[in-house]
């Protein structure tokens, strides 16, 4: 684990190099993201809640199951809290980890602009932020149409990443964003998938963002006697960034993410899988 622990120092570095201007939220997109391969013990594939927060110039492209979980948690040691209320028992909440372990954990960042794409997935203790190429796709688009509750959209079809998709935009929604790594339409992508429809991202809905929409239950930096640095619990949680653009419609990038590569996170992720104990003691120095 010593090789893994420089590795660690070595990038942590910030997100300078990956600093990005952050974008207002205008809308928030949902999907139901589903993968033929990704079952449960019963063979069934596991639906995933998604979310695409959408900006004039940015996207966020996430997980809506974490977020659900993480708040609902959070409310729940909150009740534990108020329940000891006067009491000198020491309280003590336990989490399952295994509970998040089938949720889809990377998040996507589209600047439209730039024409920059970053990933960001979180390994037990920390955050990790990489660059990707922007992949070019060549849509072709058609003249078939249809509707999504009441969504008026148009088809595309093209090839990537192997396989071959179809995706239907809507071109009263001028984004060019779409879940995954799927973007550059004319239009917002309302829904996608393969040719065999083993991979798949569902419609599930779309609402304007409006300030105050989501609100945390305590947000400890309001308090009179709050520090700079504070941070509250739930943000640390889903992380800073996904919680920025679920309770404060802000899309912006990680600011204590680790700066790191594709290929190094995927050894990251490899040792940690490896050696999940030895892993943390490396990453925490204790």
């Amino acid at each position: 684990m010593k090789q893994l622990a420089i590795a660690f120092l070595l990038t942590w570095i910030g997100t300078n190099g990956f600093a990005q201007k952050a974008d207002q939220v205008l809308a928030r997109v949902s999907y139901t993201y589903t993968q033929k391969d990704d079952t449960l013990k019963n063979g069934k594939a596991i639906s995933h809640n998604m979310l695409l927060f959408v900006g004039k110039n940015a996207s966020l492209y996430t997980s809506f199951d974490k977020i659900r979980h993480e708040i609902a948690e959070d409310q729940k040691f909150r009740a534990m809290i108020a329940n000891r209320a006067g009491s000198n028992k020491p309280v003590a909440f336990v989490t399952d980890a295994n509970a998040t372990n089938w949720m889809y954990r990377t998040s996507y960042f589209y600047f439209a602009q730039e024409n920059r794409l970053f990933g960001k997935e979180f390994i037990s203790l920390q955050s990790y932020l990489y660059e990707e190429k922007v992949p070019e796709i060549k849509w072709q688009i058609t003249k078939d149409t249809t509707s999504f509750s009441g969504v008026h959209c148009q088809k595309a079809t093209a090839s990537f990443e192997g396989k071959n998709w179809t995706a239907w935009f809507a071109p009263s929604l001028p984004f060019r964003y779409g879940p995954w790594k799927l973007n550059g339409l004319p239009g917002l992508i309302i829904e996608a998938y393969d040719e065999s429809k083993d991979t798949a991202y569902r419609f599930a809905g779309i609402a304007d963002a409006k300030e105050g929409d989501f609100q945390r239950i305590d947000d400890i930096r309001k308090r009179p006697d709050s520090r700079p640095g504070d941070m509250n619990a739930i943000d640390q949680m889903i992380g800073i960034d996904v919680s920025g653009a679920y309770f404060e419609n802000i899309i912006k990038l990680p600011t204590n993410a680790v700066k790191t590569t594709k290929k190094e996170l995927d050894n990251l992720r490899a040792a940690f899988q490896k050696d999940p104990r030895g892993f943390v003691k490396a990453q925490s120095g204790f």
